[in-house]
């Protein structure tokens, strides 16, 4: 019979704070997530619930509670990396640990419990060795998956063992809730005047599945071992790194060259034959004076090839300071993707792209990617946001053609010019410094304002002005004002 350990994590978002040291864990503090477009408090630290602030409460009433509350937003992704370094970490228990998101970890320890001197002993190792990671946990035992979660999650101890066979009877005194059913049929089996579990084990599923639905008893079963429901182990990431250690330290930088071209042809290789590309890469030097030397560069799309890796190296290698030499290198491969293999086009257009990625990667290795900016279309008729500034990184390289003919140059804001013959446009005009008479004028091209932003409500003419002068430029004046200044808005090529 299989036996499994769940092991919950109730304040996982605040352990994750504590292992940093946050001093604001000192007083009133709480975890909020936002939950039917209200705010609410997910995890109270032992300060706050002391002060009357309980998981479930709206936000403001938990400050009205407590004037002196301290929160921060929840943060899943964070959340989730340290529950995944649990599971990695898991292997010291059992080798068959899966995850149970978002808080907890479940294992398969048949026939391991012994190896820790029982399945209570191996809890209580359990709990010891999370209590020296700052983690809080609970755990349950149980044949079953269900069964070990609601032990963990609603039995009386820290660590709460079902014996093999007596399931059914550890289960009875637990509330419905802890079968992890829906807020609504809990309710439901509530009104009923169903509160426990044993409330459950002594009706026929027949009746429960009629009233209540097929959920319920599937649930039970599964709780109860009736239906199989094992531990399903999935496999760690694969780790992309390499590393090397010398006899002797070096120093010169064709010698860490050299270094760095044998790890990234391993690591490159790997990723090749994996179909998987790396968007970072990040070289440690640890020189035998001044200790670690983190060295780290992006590309802009999933990279394979390891001169582009030691092409992009070349300036922070060139940059560090080593004195008395390094001996030990590790290169790892990290935010990996897989790559989409394509045709291989021909002519320039292909050679163009891959220029223009280098470009990228080298400006963004040099000054930070999100520096490197380029300009994209963007659907609006107003002139000044017909386009916008995205990294280019995530940029699409294909321009689209705006609808409308627009000038090369924006003047933001336009600039004033000195009517010497007026018109419609004018017809000798001077702006900065520099005479224009108007040969041809086509226009205008009436934009009015959105008035459903907080910007210039006034209405604008665009006029298109050849001059005799050669430049085209871009007039603009706002019909309707007393005064008819002209202003130029831009410059076409």
């Amino acid at each position: 019979m299989p036996r499994i350990l769940s092991i919950w994590l109730p304040q996982l978002p605040l352990d994750r704070l504590a292992r940093h040291g946050d001093t604001r864990l000192s007083g009133a503090f709480a975890i909020t997530a936002e939950e039917r477009n209200a705010w609410r408090v997910t995890h109270t630290n032992g300060a706050a619930l002391k002060a009357g602030v309980k998981p479930g409460q709206a936000l403001a009433d938990a400050r009205a509670i407590c004037p002196d509350l301290l929160t921060e937003p929840t943060d899943k992704v964070r959340e989730e990396l340290l529950l995944r370094a649990l599971w990695r970490w898991a292997d010291c228990l059992s080798p068959r640990v899966s995850l149970d998101p978002p808080d907890g970890l479940l294992l398969d320890i048949s026939g391991c419990s012994h190896l820790f001197g029982g399945e209570r002993e191996m809890g209580g190792e359990s709990l010891t060795r999370l209590s020296d990671l700052q983690i809080e946990a609970r755990i349950g035992i149980a044949d079953t998956k269900g069964g070990a979660q609601a032990l963990a999650r609603f039995g009386p101890e820290a660590v709460n063992v079902a014996n093999p066979g007596e399931l059914r009877a550890a289960l009875a005194g637990l509330p419905i809730a802890a079968l992890a059913l829906p807020d609504n049929l809990v309710s439901e089996l509530a009104r009923a005047g169903l509160s426990t579990v044993a409330h459950l084990q002594d009706q026929k599923s027949a009746e429960l599945a009629r009233r209540f639905g097929l959920h319920l008893t599937q649930t039970i079963d599964t709780a109860l071992g009736r239906t199989p429901d094992p531990v399903t182990p999935k496999a760690a990431d694969p780790v992309y790194a390499a590393r090397m250690t010398l006899p002797e330290p070096i120093g010169f930088l064709e010698d860490l060259e050299q270094v760095l071209e044998r790890l990234a042809v391993q690591i490159c290789g790997r990723l090749e034959t994996d179909q998987c590309g790396a968007r970072r890469f990040q070289l440690t030097v640890r020189c035998v004076d001044t200790g670690d030397h983190h060295l780290a560069i992006g590309f802009a799309r999933p990279c394979t090839d390891p001169a582009a890796v030691l092409r992009q190296f070349s300036h922070p290698l060139s940059q560090l300071e080593i004195e008395y030499g390094a001996d030990w290198f590790r290169l790892s491969a990290e935010h990996i993707e897989p790559i989409r293999l394509k045709q291989t086009s021909f002519g320039e257009e292909a050679k163009r792209a891959d220029d223009r990625l280098i470009l990228i990667e080298t400006l963004g290795n040099r000054i930070g990617f999100d520096h490197v900016r380029v300009f994209q279309p963007k659907d609006s008729h107003v002139p000044e946001h017909e386009y916008e500034q995205v990294e280019a990184v995530q940029a699409d390289p294909r321009w689209v053609t705006a609808p409308r003919e627009r000038p090369i140059r924006l003047f933001t804001p336009p600039e004033y010019i000195q009517v010497e013959t007026p018109g419609r446009p004018p017809k000798v005009f001077k702006w900065r410094r520099m005479d224009f008479r108007s040969e041809t004028a086509h226009g205008p091209e009436r934009i009015t304002p959105r008035w459903f932003r907080d910007e210039d409500l006034r209405t604008r003419d665009y006029w298109k002005v050849q001059t005799r002068q050669g430049r085209r430029l871009w007039l603009l004046n706002y019909p309707g004002e007393e005064t008819e200044d002209w202003y130029v808005a831009g410059e076409f090529p």
